[in-house]
């Protein structure tokens, strides 16, 4: 099993993100520790718009704080 830590302001970000798209049931966390020096997180979301599915998808955890 793999843990991933993440700081309130992570969580608060994930949370401000969801809070975007009230009508959404489900959303995907994408996480990638291939760099092996740390995971970069990523949540997303498919929605309609304008007849069509896109996926919009937000950086929580990247490089910069490292």
């Amino acid at each position: 099993m793999n843990s991933i830590y993440l700081t309130k302001e992570d969580l608060y970000k994930i949370r401000a993100f969801v809070h975007k798209y009230p009508s959404a049931e489900t959303f995907e966390l994408q996480a990638d520790s291939s760099s092996g020096i740390g995971t970069i997180l990523h949540v997303s979301v498919n929605v309609s718009s304008g007849g069509d599915w896109v996926q919009i998808r937000k950086t929580i955890v990247d490089e910069s704080g490292w």
